[in-house]
């Protein structure tokens, strides 16, 4: 399986103390850190839904809301927000093919990425993306853990839905905003894959 480039110093690091561990006798143990960090930035291949008006996940992980919102360029919008924990991966894809008309970075807080409303304040990368359905928003929200976002296109670049975009180290939330004429294809609690999970539709 692919393994990110941005994983590279964290692998060799762990690989240090994997033979520190090993030297000290410990050397089943010592192989935990550098196969934890190796698998935790694996990178596997999605089959991209085809279609029309789809919205796919922009992450792996788990639904923590679905909320009917506003947002300054979106406007009326709906927002998913999908938890990732460690164990998924973290390999951010676009939800929905267009040109990045924003980027932005936001400083903040780093409250545990699982909190809900509190996470509003946390550290954050912002994209609009926007196409002929309109402006869409997705934020790479950092966490407890998670201090590093990694954000690949650049205003003005096009993108493809399920097209890799950035990564968050150590477990993190991704809030995509869909604008008007879109609806919601999953609820609370849905388990969802990156590139892969249509998280919405737009409406007939």
């Amino acid at each position: 399986m692919k393994i990110r480039r941005e994983g590279f110093p964290f692998i060799f690091g762990s690989g240090i103390l994997s033979l520190v561990l090993a030297r000290l006798g410990l050397g089943i143990v010592g192989l935990i850190p550098v196969m934890f960090v190796t698998w935790f930035f694996r990178d596997p291949e999605r089959e991209v839904p085809a279609g029309e008006g789809l919205v796919i996940s922009p992450a792996d992980g788990k639904v923590l809301d679905v909320v009917n919102t506003d947002e300054e360029r979106v406007g009326s919008c709906t927002k998913v927000s999908v938890f990732m924990s460690v164990f998924n991966v973290h390999v951010n894809r676009s939800p929905v093919s267009g040109t990045v008309i924003g980027k932005h970075y936001r400083p903040g807080t780093f409250h545990m990425a699982n909190l809900g409303k509190k996470t509003e304040a946390n550290e954050r990368m912002i994209l609009y993306i926007e196409n002929q359905d309109g402006v869409f928003r997705v934020d790479q929200v950092a966490g407890l853990v998670a201090r590093r976002i990694s954000c690949m296109p650049g205003e003005g670049d096009k993108v493809e839905a399920g097209q890799r975009i950035g990564l968050i180290r150590f477990g993190s939330l991704l809030e995509c905003y869909m604008p008007a004429g879109f609806t919601a294809a999953v609820s609370r609690g849905r388990t969802v894959f990156a590139g892969e999970t249509v998280i919405g539709r737009k409406e007939e």
